[in-house]
């Protein structure tokens, strides 16, 4: 009798480290007295049962040792030094009071408008279908962090949305 293996999708190391960054902006939300040494310090210690699942999502103990650690810094960090610039920019399309939109959600766009301002060696397409993966795997809206973002992109990458347009 064979033993089949639980499937499990393969992710990059730069999806990773957007996942881990999901994750310590999810702290930094419940508490913004964090600083980002304490997070991924608490992180650190989320990974320390190797093998063990993460409950409720598809992250095991050796995902954060795959990640791209230096665009986990990069996203964290500097979300969390911008938090300001990045919420307002993200903010004038959300068509919700703010205290609508969840913490899950909130994460995500904050992640991909950070992205999307500081990181223009990633596609905006790169960026919206990344965030639209995290909206999926983490059960949060996905039309919604979709339509954000896509406005996001179109006000801080003008130039390179129209040459897309083309």
């Amino acid at each position: 009798m064979t033993q089949e293996k639980a499937h499990r999708k393969s992710r990059s190391g730069r999806h990773l480290a957007r996942v881990f960054a999901l994750l310590g902006l999810y702290q930094w939300l419940s508490d913004q007295e964090l600083r980002f040494a304490t997070i991924e310090a608490n992180l650190e210690g989320l990974m320390h049962d190797e093998g063990e699942q993460l409950e409720a999502c598809d992250i095991r103990p050796s995902d954060f040792a795959h990640c791209d650690r230096d665009l986990f810094r990069e996203l964290l960090s500097g979300v969390i030094a911008n938090a300001q610039s990045v919420q307002e920019e993200f903010a004038k399309f959300v068509d919700r009071d703010m205290k609508r939109v969840s913490m899950v959600e909130h994460a995500i766009l904050y992640v991909g408008t950070y992205e999307l301002m500081h990181c223009p060696q990633t596609p905006w397409r790169v960026v919206l279908n990344e965030s639209i993966e995290l909206a999926k795997e983490f059960g949060s809206g996905y039309r919604f962090t979709n339509a954000v973002l896509e406005h996001v992109a179109r006000d801080v990458r003008a130039e390179e949305c129209a040459e897309a347009a083309k």
